[in-house]
């Protein structure tokens, strides 16, 4: 005879699992498509327990758990591709999102929502630039 293991689950978009609802080595799963993740409580004793995801990478144009149904803070080492930017991806580290700085791009004009210190190519005039952000501009190379 076969046995059925079922984890803690959600369909619901952007639904966590409460971290002090976990039991230790337990692990939730959301399969909504739009913002999947599998999901396991930290070692913190209750009622400080973490939630720490596991993945995907989540994709969109705002950061993942903005609108959250479930738990309301983010894992660290979370990571997000920012869609409304270069396709720049960004990881949470426990207070903040941060941009890893090996940023490079190549479009025709500049990239909106430049990070400092990103190299692009600009087809349009076959140069490469890098974005200053003291001055906010692209700087030739």
């Amino acid at each position: 005879m076969a046995d059925q293991i079922l984890n803690n689950r959600s369909s619901l978009l952007h639904d966590r699992p409460l971290p002090t609802r976990l039991g230790a080595a337990e692990i939730a799963i959301n399969y909504n498509p739009s913002d999947p993740g599998l999901y396991f409580a930290d070692s913190t004793a209750s009622p400080s327990t973490g939630l720490i995801k596991v993945g995907p990478t989540f994709v969109g144009s705002t950061a993942p758990n903005v609108t959250p149904t479930g738990h309301t803070l983010l894992s660290k080492g979370e990571s997000w591709l920012d869609t409304a930017s270069t396709q720049i991806l960004k990881i949470y580290d426990g207070a903040a999102w941060q941009t890893p700085r090996a940023v490079a791009s190549i479009t025709a004009g500049t990239p909106l929502n430049p990070v400092d210190g990103q190299l692009h190519y600009d087809l349009t005039l076959s140069a490469l630039y890098i974005y200053k952000a003291t001055t906010t501009s692209w700087v030739a190379v």
